[in-house]
């Protein structure tokens, strides 16, 4: 149940430059609730606001919206000293929508599993989930996503890889000057994409001053190198997740658990799979075709197609090929959703399953949720996304993706890269403060952010042994938004209490990853 108590408007005048007609000044409105978390009753204060940031060239740069949930004590004041945790969807240039309407914060979207959705009305429940017992929650729309807005000539430097990550840092540095709160535990989770930004903004914090306590990085991408190239490891980084979609629909696995199958698809992919694509042309015939068999008993496609594709199934043919024959394609941020294809001969789907099943109830729920029961009353549309222009390599129209490496990073391009590359900004960050704790959750049925390449990523991080226990995995029955499955979400809640609980040496009795396998077979 929530309940409005109390209601105040603040507004700030924002600094004087030619942006001003652009960017509107602060505002801030709040409003008091309360829900039932774990048998006890909290009283809770909702903000809802915007917070300016400058850039080195644009100042005012953008405006943040943010929508923040913290608890109350019983004389009705905030707890300082209680930790906050700065929240963020990905994208690149995406709202927080997801994150805020379906996971930790104080209330969540009730709609069918892995189905379709249907319109509106949709259901916002009290969220039994969320982490306000113990932590306070930010959650951050992008420069030019949600409510966010952004100066035109900022939109070089902001819609870039390490420029957003400096939006992010100095938004989150405004934030704790204009609460009080550089004092309190400082925590970040990000998601997708938000991971790419997670990791490199732990670094960038600590070079402006401020030092995390823990990072939660859910469905990664931490090296787009391979994404980029469809490297063999792009292949090799897929090829878990396939085998969990094929026994997750019935085609693969039969008469083994989940965990067997996993690891009996790792043991082949960095094995036998491994080998056969470094051979290339250069592999011999028949063991070419014993390795698409076994290829196809782990991932319910026919060895035919597995040859025909060179070994390589892409992702997007993986999705439409498993279920060809029902005339279904499978998702792609949670393939346990499936839907029918208009084009059933085609190479890929004529739309995204999940996204389309998902998007219209979190995109209607959360606008009327900010704007009826928090109090937002700004005249712009919410946005899910900034409207760059993904196909433009012109800086300012589309989204720069160079990513300067921390100092002294092994590099053949130098200490600059073309593509987002952040495992080393995440190693430094942990090398310089070894109490950084770090939470990679993984959904097994995600094919946007595979958590086989995660394993890989953070195995070549290049960590100093004594901190490899400073990072814990844990794994959900479900997609890329794990928290959309209820199961895992019930999950998900109980590893970050634990997570918020342990000290970095205690990270191990977290971690789910199984040891890596017996690599049998290499012929």
């Amino acid at each position: 149940m929530s309940t409005t108590a109390s209601n105040c408007e603040e507004n700030t005048p924002s600094s004087s430059s030619k942006t001003d007609q652009i960017l509107p000044d602060e505002r801030q409105h709040r409003t008091r609730h309360e829900v039932t978390i774990g048998g006890r009753s909290w009283e809770y204060e909702a903000t809802v606001g915007t917070i300016n940031i400058d850039t080195e060239k644009v100042k005012p740069a953008a405006s943040i919206f943010y929508s923040a949930f913290t608890a109350l004590g019983a004389d009705g004041e905030a707890d300082k000293s209680r930790p906050v945790t700065f929240v963020f969807n990905g994208g690149p240039g995406a709202s927080s929508t997801f994150l805020m309407m379906g996971s930790i914060g104080p209330k969540h979207i009730v709609i069918p599993d892995a189905a379709p959705v249907p319109g509106a009305p949709y259901e916002l429940a009290d969220n039994p989930y969320s982490i306000l017992p113990y932590s306070d929650i930010v959650f951050i729309d992008a420069a030019g996503a949600g409510f966010s807005q952004i100066a035109e000539e900022a939109k070089k430097e902001l819609w870039s890889v390490d420029g957003d990550v400096k939006g992010f840092s100095a938004f989150i540095r405004a934030y704790l000057s204009k609460y009080h709160r550089w004092n309190s535990p400082k925590y970040v989770l990000g998601e997708s994409y938000g991971t790419t930004r997670g990791a490199a903004l732990a670094y960038r914090l600590q070079e402006d001053g401020v030092a995390l306590n823990g990072l939660t990085l859910l469905s990664n991408i931490l090296n787009y190198a391979f994404t980029f190239a469809t490297s063999d490891q792009f292949h090799i980084g897929n090829f878990p997740t396939y085998a969990a979609i094929a026994k997750y629909q019935g085609k693969a696995g039969a008469g083994i658990t989940m965990d067997q199958h996993l690891q009996a698809a790792r043991a082949f992919a960095n094995g036998p799979l491994r080998l056969a694509m470094w051979q290339g042309d250069q592999l011999d015939p028949a063991r070419k075709d014993r390795i698409a068999q076994r290829f196809a008993e782990l991932t319910g496609l026919s060895k035919e197609y597995v040859i025909a594709s060179d070994l390589r199934v892409l992702d997007h043919r993986f999705r439409k090929e498993l279920l060809r024959s029902e005339g279904k394609i499978v998702g792609r941020y949670d393939a346990r959703t499936t839907g029918y294809d208009m084009d059933q001969v085609s190479d890929d789907e004529t739309f995204v399953v999940d996204d389309s099943f998902l998007d219209p109830a979190y995109s209607s729920l959360s606008s009327a949720y900010l704007r009826d029961e928090l109090g937002w009353d700004g005249k712009s549309e919410r946005k899910g996304f900034a409207n760059f222009d993904w196909n433009s390599m012109e800086p300012g129209k589309g989204w720069t993706w160079w990513h300067q490496l921390p100092r002294h990073t092994a590099s053949s391009w130098g200490e600059k890269v073309p593509f987002p590359l952040v495992t080393p900004d995440l190693a430094t960050a942990i090398v310089r403060q070894p109490t950084l704790k770090v939470l990679v959750c993984n959904g097994i049925f995600d094919l946007a952010t595979p958590f086989g390449q995660t394993e890989y990523d953070i195995d070549h991080m290049g960590l100093p042994k004594p901190l490899h226990n400073n990072i814990a995995f844990t794994y959900y029955p479900a997609g890329h938004m794990v928290y959309s499955n209820p199961e895992s979400l019930e999950k998900f809640s109980g590893d970050l209490a634990r997570f918020y609980a342990a000290n970095a040496d205690e990270m191990v009795t977290i971690d789910e990853r199984p040891d890596l396998p017996e690599v049998a077979g290499m012929e």
